[in-house]
């Protein structure tokens, strides 16, 4: 039997199966007691053999990583951005959707579809095919661009964004009607929900939307459903709106000419009507295509230029169109 020695102890040449060589200070019994991962250097040359091992290591831990399940994304949501949701009682589940920056529709001078992705399949696949003609699903805007003390994109802090249903189509609603303290309670309240949408995992095929659980927490403003239920001891969407006032419904359904939604502007420090500006109308057709309208009116065909605006989260610069405050409640 012929063995071979090199000097480096870890390094040992086998030229038979069953015996180790003699190496300085280690007898034949006490190599055998080696760990076993000490053979796989056998037959190879001290520097190869450890490049094909790192290699082997290599390559068992790219396939680990491989392995490992993808991990869910969360919804996208920016500073400023506006919420567009839909939700039907009885359904453990409500669709909302991210639909850009509050400027956009502030500073809007013409109509525009908004950019909404395949917001008709995830509504068809949470509330059913029927969805535009169903009577009980309801769908609301709202957004809060800050409430820090600072201003942000031309809003000052408290500044919010709220739908109101128009309850004679092509007709501008009567505007809101806040006090100075329920502007603030209002802008606080939308926070919590916009930070509580940002934990949502994003919608298969729609990384601005969400299909969110209403099901596993409870309470005023911890998911949609909950906030436009007005649940909470004052009953109140944000504890300060009337929920058949900021969400939209039909017997016919949601989709136009069945219903439309005005959104409002309501800036902090005044009261009543003062600074609640009417700043445009959603619409949404049978397909779940949104479109934003600067008139109560159907106005021209939307501009795609817009929409792709929309989408690239980006604003041209320009100027901001008067709008005459909205008549107050009778």
């Amino acid at each position: 039997m012929v063995t071979k020695s090199f000097p480096n102890a870890w390094c040992v040449r086998r030229e038979t199966r069953d015996t180790w060589p003699p190496v300085a200070g280690h007898s034949a019994a006490s190599l055998a007691t080696l760990p076993p991962y000490i053979s796989t250097l056998i037959n190879m040359k001290t520097r190869p053999g450890l490049f094909k091992l790192a290699a082997m290591a290599a390559a068992v831990l790219g396939l680990a990583i491989i392995a490992q399940p993808a991990q869910a994304q969360l919804v996208t949501y920016n500073q400023g951005d506006l919420l567009l949701g839909f939700r039907k009682a009885g359904v453990g589940q409500d669709v909302v959707i991210n639909i850009g920056q509050a400027s956009l529709y502030r500073d809007a001078t013409s109509d525009f579809s908004v950019n909404v992705g395949n917001l008709g399949t995830l509504l068809s696949d949470t509330f059913g095919a029927s969805w535009a003609d169903d009577s009980s699903l309801q769908w609301a805007v709202f957004g809060n661009p800050t409430n820090n003390g600072t201003t942000f994109n031309g809003d000052t802090s408290n500044t919010t964004y709220i739908s109101r249903e128009q309850t004679t189509t092509d007709t501008q609603s009567a505007a809101y009607s806040v006090n100075s303290v329920n502007r603030s309670v209002a802008a606080g309240r939308m926070q919590t929900l916009q930070s509580q949408f940002m934990l949502q995992n994003a919608a298969t095929g729609n990384s601005n939307a969400t299909v969110w659980d209403n099901t596993i927490q409870s309470g005023a403003n911890v998911d949609w459903t909950d906030t436009m239920e007005g649940t909470g001891t004052s009953s109140l969407v944000f504890q300060v709106f009337q929920p058949v006032q900021v969400q939209g419904l039909s017997p016919s359904g949601i989709d136009y000419p069945g219903n439309a939604l005005d959104l409002y502007r309501l800036l902090a420090g005044s009261s009543g009507t003062t600074n609640v500006t009417y700043e445009g109308t959603f619409r949404i057709d049978d397909t779940g295509a949104v479109t934003f309208g600067i008139t109560p009116g159907i106005g021209v065909v939307p501009e795609p230029s817009r929409a792709l605006l929309l989408a690239f989260g980006l604003a041209l610069p320009l100027l901001r169109r008067r709008r005459a405050t909205a008549p107050a409640v009778a």
